[in-house]
């Protein structure tokens, strides 16, 4: 492991009085509590001789607010310092976005609410900008000559942190192995976040007793520091509740708490610290083979003068709401039904995941995670963390929870707690061994044959159960001749193993993999059974056009969702050839498995689907669920690639 020693100066400005947002940030902000002190949490002359100590304490601070169990009630008057305590158990009967324990608590509340409830975007009459204007959306068009990635600009390119494909269970023990005693060896190589590790641990039986070692790849190394913090904090808070609140604001809000960005800090600084593994609770354990440009990643993520809670919500401001982007937002909320135009915008507004009606006042300091080092944001102006999971699971945990489909972000809140408690659970009762590095993934590959790592712990003889390559396949990043010849001899000789991937970039080199390019006798196919089962905007389904403006909405929105009924598994079939996949295959000794165990072609259709099924939605409540407040192409391909 890198041996990167603390810096004096962090410990200095974790032990600072926490930031007062009530002038720098349009976070929903609270006068300072006359029930509590302004004094720094610790003394400043703290002896640096014993930073082990110091750093423990930290790692125990907690904010004033604690994490939710259930909704909350929505009665939060900020400028009085007053919050009811109780649940939510009463839905505004206008938007749904917000509960009360009572009556009188929503009638006390009232003049705060109104704002949001009578809010222009949530009007039924709402429309884009470009329709009240009578024009053409901008965003939709490029210049003669203009690449998407130009016309995308600034706000259209960026790192990705939460995902863009839902997370999937990578051993799937039920359809493969079916021991719950397996060991397993698994190596995801080009990572991304950790929601497919998350998925695959939560996943298996209550009863697992195998060892699990994981090995986590990544080139980018904002991704690997996030990784490794997300890590510790799930593996090191011995409160389950608080860990993962922890981690879930690291992982996914703008804003945090001052108290979980010492946190943060002070785990981190204890794991410089050490000289062997890290433990991850009495069973797990974690070893990391990281740059020593991490180093400065790491002093990014607490409390830091570098940038102000004013200079992020500016920066965060300045690309969300970007106005030559204006039609792209209106894209997107025309979408929507309007209490989800508002909850989108909210996001939007503070970037914290929380339920809608929930104090944020606490929120006070920046996650510098999800910042340069110069202070920009790292992601696109519509990186959005619903891509990462499954919606209806979503859906499904803010029910148990208390909130409403309407509230969609509060409603992640609670799945994303849950999911994370169950991690940090697992991480004490399973034998989980973590291997981080961040190597470019053909290289890794060659050095783990050459037994480079050997003694890391990764023997030149290994080969993994699991390999996931994640869209490293595309013609654009690796492609699939150098993924399959570097990572198909390291994968196990067994019937259920597996090299998972998927295309996501495939259209690119073959266009009539997409409505658009397939042609017109396709897209009127489509558009036809979209008019009958009442899904083309604008159109009703005994084909009556209510307003003629929201027929030419429909036609600029149906474009996209065309996709996801489109059968392109001949296209797909002509791409892999033009990549002259079978000689590939032939060469490596693998096999382009027809029969799935793991994942399935497409996104949305049953594991055992054939090739060319296409998703399936039982109704129109089903439709808009999973296409209109979720924003995926629908061209993903998955592929799984076994032992022939």
């Amino acid at each position: 492991m890198s041996r990167l020693p603390a810096s004096w100066d962090t410990v200095k400005a974790s032990s600072a009085p926490m930031q007062n947002t009530s002038t720098t940030s349009s976070l929903i902000s609270v006068p300072p509590d006359p029930s509590t002190s302004s004094d720094p949490i610790l003394d400043t002359d703290f002896d640096p001789s014993h930073p082990e100590r110091l750093f423990k304490t930290l790692c125990k601070v907690k904010p004033k607010f604690l994490p939710l169990e259930m909704l909350p009630c929505a009665n939060v008057h900020t400028t009085k310092f007053k919050i009811c305590p109780k649940w939510g158990t009463k839905a505004c009967s206008a938007c749904k976005l917000v509960s009360y324990c009572c009556k009188e608590c929503q009638e006390n509340h009232w003049p705060i609410h109104k704002h949001n409830c009578k809010n222009p975007l949530k009007s039924n009459d709402w429309k884009p900008a470009w329709v009240i204007e009578s024009r053409f959306p901008t965003s939709f068009f490029s210049d003669p000559g203009e690449s998407f990635a130009m016309q995308a600009g600034e706000f259209g390119v960026g790192l990705s942190l939460w995902g863009n494909v839902p997370a999937i269970d990578l051993i799937n023990l039920a359809k493969n192995e079916k021991d719950a005693s397996q060991d397993f060896s698994i190596a995801l190589v080009a990572s991304g976040d950790l929601r497919h590790i998350v998925q695959t641990i939560n996943t298996l039986p209550r009863d697992y007793s195998g060892h699990l070692q994981v090995l986590i790849n990544d080139r980018c190394l904002p991704v690997v520091a996030r990784n490794i913090a997300i890590l510790l904090v799930l593996g090191t808070i011995s409160d389950e509740a608080m860990a993962a609140d922890v981690a879930l604001h690291f992982w996914y809000s703008v804003f945090m708490p001052a108290e979980y960005c010492i946190n943060v800090t002070a785990i981190i600084a204890l794991f410089l610290l050490r000289k062997d593994s890290q433990p991850l609770g009495p069973r797990s354990s974690m070893d990391c083979l990281i740059p020593g440009e991490v180093k400065q990643l790491f002093r990014e993520f607490g409390p830091s003068p570098r940038i102000s809670m004013a200079d992020a919500q500016n920066e965060y401001d300045r690309v969300r709401t970007a106005s030559s982007r204006g039609d792209l937002r209106d894209r997107m909320y025309a979408r929507l039904r309007p209490s989800h135009r508002l909850a989108f915008q909210e996001f939007r507004r503070f970037g914290i995941v929380l339920p809608f009606g929930a104090v944020n006042a606490h929120f006070n300091a920046p996650n510098g995670s999800l910042f340069s080092p110069e202070g920009k944001w790292l992601q696109t102006d519509y990186a959005d963390p619903l891509e990462g999971w499954d919606i209806s699971q979503i859906l499904k945990a803010g029910k148990a929870h208390g909130a409403q489909p309407e509230d969609i972000y509060g409603c992640l809140y609670f799945f994303l707690s849950d999911q994370l408690r169950t991690f940090a659970r697992r991480l004490r009762e399973f034998h989980i061994s973590f291997r981080v590095v961040s190597i470019e993934a053909s290289h890794l590959s060659c050095i783990i044959r050459e037994g480079v790592l050997s003694s890391f712990g990764i023997p030149a003889s290994v080969c993994f159960d699991r390999i996931e390559v994640s869209n490293i396949l595309d013609v654009n990043y690796l492609g699939t001749q150098v993924v399959l010849t570097h990572w198909g001899p390291l994968l196990k000789d067994t019937r259920t193993a597996a090299l998972v991937g998927y295309f996501m970039n495939w259209t690119m080199v073959q266009p009539d993999g997409s409505v658009p390019n397939a042609g017109r006798s396709v897209a009127k196919e489509l558009v036809s059974d979209f008019i009958k089962k009442g899904r083309f905007p604008g159109i009703e389904a005994d084909g009556r056009v209510p307003d003629p403006r929201d027929l030419q909405l429909g036609f600029f929105l149906v474009a996209d969702d065309m996709n996801a009924v489109y059968d392109h598994s001949k296209a797909f079939s002509q791409f892999l050839k033009q990549q002259r996949l079978e000689d590939v295959l032939r060469k490596t000794k693998l096999k382009l498995r027809k029969m799935r165990t793991i994942v399935p072609h497409r996104y949305k259709v049953p594991l055992d689907a054939a090739p060319n099924a296409v998703p399936d939605f039982v109704d129109n409540e089903n439709w808009y669920t999973y296409t209109q407040m979720q924003s995926f192409t629908w061209l993903e391909r998955f592929v799984e690639f076994g032992r022939v």
